[in-house]
């Protein structure tokens, strides 16, 4: 089969399964579906091939998305959750450096893909930085999976347990109002994401592309407040970035992976502790009440903490916007820091 001919056979596989987990709601549901599709086709036929340069476009949308989701407002609402931000963010590089080295302690994996497995970033996106800077994105996609479960899934369950938690409110009803999208806004948006996403591919700065991509959105989105990504878009990055991840997945690697129970306990117990010692930190120094203390410390994704909260019963816009602090952070800093300590163990 011609290698075009591979590439849409790889894309329809990883989108048929994709979209089937997406449709049942599983958390990151389209990228772990398009892994999965695409590593299927690679085990049973050999036929699944992705080219280098659909996770360099998958990274670009990625940072376009993120960055115009960062308005003016919220940049000066930032100004506000500095003390809090210096207590989260220092504990959440700490817990993913310990973890990372006690993950590595296993043998299981090296050094710079156990760090990339601990990082609280995204399951669309650490993935794909983790590929980029030469780590095992087979291992990262399943970890990062496992810690998207739980921030999504069961630390919400036990916050509510811990803490009492509130009710479903108004701001739950509100975050799931759709909003109109105009295409010359999205493609101005977007182009803006590829320039600055290119000039970070071709400089020396670790995960350059997506953080390039993401400031630039950031500064474009202040300036254009009509500057707008649309879910369907990131949809296709997820796709694209699922789809090179199990398409270079093979037998070996799936065989590597039925190994992971002990790095899945220690991600477990590592981020369940640092979600009650950061988010009792955050409580002791004033910030936020118990809840959404705890909640800070959840690592799932800023749009998704929104909803988290809303059922909660937490309406602190704070609370979301160090959220988006949190991901800024861990795209454009984390990864450089991570190579840096990795560099010790080369």
């Amino acid at each position: 089969m011609p290698q075009w001919g591979q590439i849409l056979l790889t894309l329809a596989c990883a989108l048929a399964v994709g979209a089937l987990l997406d449709r049942l709601r599983m958390p990151g549901g389209m990228m772990v579906g398009a892994v999965i599709g695409a590593c299927m086709l690679g085990v049973f036929t050999g036929q699944a091939n992705m080219p280098g340069p659909a996770k360099t476009i998958a990274q670009i949308i990625a940072g376009g998305f993120i960055g115009s989701g960062i308005k003016r407002e919220d940049i000066r609402e930032m100004r506000t959750i500095l003390k809090p931000a210096a207590i989260l963010l220092p504990s959440l590089l700490i817990v993913n450096i310990v973890t990372g080295l006690l993950i590595y302690s296993t043998g299981k994996m090296d050094i710079l893909t156990a760090l990339m497995c601990c990082t609280p970033g995204g399951i669309s996106d650490i993935p794909m930085i983790a590929a980029d800077m030469g780590a095992d994105p087979s291992y990262v996609v399943v970890m990062q999976f496992v810690r998207l479960v739980l921030g999504i899934g069961v630390f919400p369950m036990m916050i509510r347990f811990v803490t009492g938690g509130g009710n479903k409110t108004e701001a739950a009803r509100k975050a799931k109002t759709k909003k109109q999208f105009e295409a010359k806004h999205v493609m101005a948006t977007l182009a803006v994401a590829t320039v600055c996403g290119l000039i970070g591919k071709a400089s020396p700065v670790p995960s350059g592309t997506m953080g390039f991509a993401t400031l630039g959105s950031i500064v474009f989105a202040c300036f254009y407040p009509k500057a707008q990504m649309p879910r369907t878009i990131r949809k296709g990055a997820q796709l694209l970035s699922g789809a090179y991840v199990g398409a270079s997945v093979g037998l070996a690697q799936l065989a590597k992976l039925t190994t992971l129970g002990v790095p899945v306990l220690i991600l477990i117990a590592a981020y369940t502790i640092a979600c009650f010692a950061i988010g009792f930190l955050l409580t002791r120094a004033g910030c936020f009440d118990r809840a959404e203390g705890m909640l800070a410390a959840t690592p799932a994704g800023a749009s998704d903490m929104a909803l988290i909260s809303a059922d909660l019963g937490v309406e602190n816009a704070k609370l979301i916007v160090l959220q988006v602090m949190r991901l800024i952070t861990v795209v454009l800093i984390f990864p450089s820091i991570l190579s840096f300590v990795a560099s010790f163990f080369a």
